[in-house]
């Protein structure tokens, strides 16, 4: 458990320098800048409540290439829009910077799923499965560590 602690205290000064915070105010359309938190369904937080923080996304629309292994010759590839994710979290005093891409799932414009890798000590693979629609932006992860939602709301420029 303390070499858990001490490679995640080691994780948070390494990335303290981040690219997020420039991205986060830079976020003009069309990019959406997201503000809320990550609830653990799994953990408690020292007050017996669910372990959680704050959570800010920034969420820029991208094209991704579908099938292009497989198009004919002198096709176009299939393009579906995704989401390039970039989220900033916070736990207790450290907080972690990751980026992800959300690909629609059957060509929904408002559901989305992903995967992000961490070090099995800390869960491996996250999947998420996520939901876009105005103003409203959540997502459940799972992990072989945790397993939660996000909560988050549009912030206007």
């Amino acid at each position: 458990m303390i070499a858990r602690l001490l490679l995640v205290l080691l994780c948070a000064v390494l990335t303290a320098c981040s690219s997020f915070e420039a991205k986060w105010r830079a976020a003009k359309t069309p990019a959406t800048r997201w503000d809320g938190r990550w609830t653990s369904e799994k953990h408690t937080a020292s007050g017996g409540g669910p372990a959680g923080g704050r959570l800010r996304c920034v969420l820029v629309e991208t094209a991704v290439a579908t099938g292009c292994f497989s198009a004919p010759r002198g096709s176009r590839p299939v393009t579906a829009h995704a989401l390039r994710a970039d989220f900033h979290a916070n736990w207790l005093l450290f907080s972690n910077d990751y980026t992800m891409t959300l690909a629609p799932l059957k060509n929904s414009r408002t559901e989305f799923y992903g995967t992000h890798d961490l070090p099995k000590m800390f869960g491996g693979t996250y999947r998420y499965a996520a939901h876009l629609s105005g103003e409203h932006f959540t997502a459940r992860y799972d992990s072989s560590y945790d397993h939660g939602t996000f909560d988050l709301t549009r912030v206007r420029p």
